[in-house]
């Protein structure tokens, strides 16, 4: 076993160095001044170096944003969409037919309501396929008729039949029509009342088409 005085202070038994104030103290002031000022340099250096690197970056994006904002440059996939074709009611006359299947929906929490006008419209002769619920964006009405073209017709034997509805156009290309039902929907009008004539599609405050539009 090694006495007290062969035992080195700055050295544990298992052989770990140990460095004191003193030893971290001697370290650095052996290091040449000279080296420290250029390491600081460098570092004062790679310093500027990344400013500037930053600064260039927030410069180019914002002159981008910019140009792309008032429309001098464009980036692909970033184009506005364009806007959306407005909704126009159909111009001219229809005729009136029942051809067309046709399915009630009820936009209220009124029960039974789709059935009963679905029954009521059965019963004149028109073709039922099918009753369900829709919301819309308002359920203070009498009824909206939604058709593409080819339901246009049955659309105005329905619009004659509810009076007060109000139709909208769609893209569909199948001839169906979708009727959403109303909180002010209180009955058909009376069968002897309703008039089969050709006529126009009441759109309410939609624009019209323009009749060039109309003849295809």
């Amino acid at each position: 076993m090694s006495s007290p005085q062969d035992v080195n202070p700055r050295r544990e038994a298992d052989g770990r160095r140990i460095f004191t104030e003193n030893d971290l103290g001697r370290y650095f002031g052996a290091v040449d001044p000279r080296v420290l000022a250029r390491d600081r340099r460098r570092r004062h250096r790679r310093h500027a170096i990344a400013l500037v690197l930053v600064a260039l970056v927030v410069a180019g994006t914002a002159v981008t944003a910019v140009q792309v904002l008032l429309g001098a440059w464009t980036i692909p996939g970033w184009e506005a969409a364009p806007p959306d074709e407005p909704v126009l009611c159909p111009a001219g006359d229809v005729g009136y037919s029942k051809e067309s299947t046709v399915t009630v929906y009820n936009g209220t929490t009124i029960g039974g309501l789709a059935g009963e006008v679905a029954n009521a419209l059965e019963a004149r002769d028109f073709v039922i396929g099918g009753v369900g619920n829709q919301g819309f964006t308002t359920s203070n009405m009498v009824a909206v008729i939604l058709s593409g073209e080819g339901g246009r017709e049955t659309s105005l034997a329905i619009q004659r039949n509810l009076e007060g509805s109000v139709y909208r156009p769609d893209d569909r290309e199948e001839d169906t029509v979708h009727i959403i039902m109303g909180t002010k929907y209180s009955g058909l009008v009376p069968e002897d009342a309703v008039s089969t004539d050709p006529g126009p599609l009441d759109c309410q405050r939609l624009e019209t088409e323009s009749p060039a539009a109309a003849r295809g």
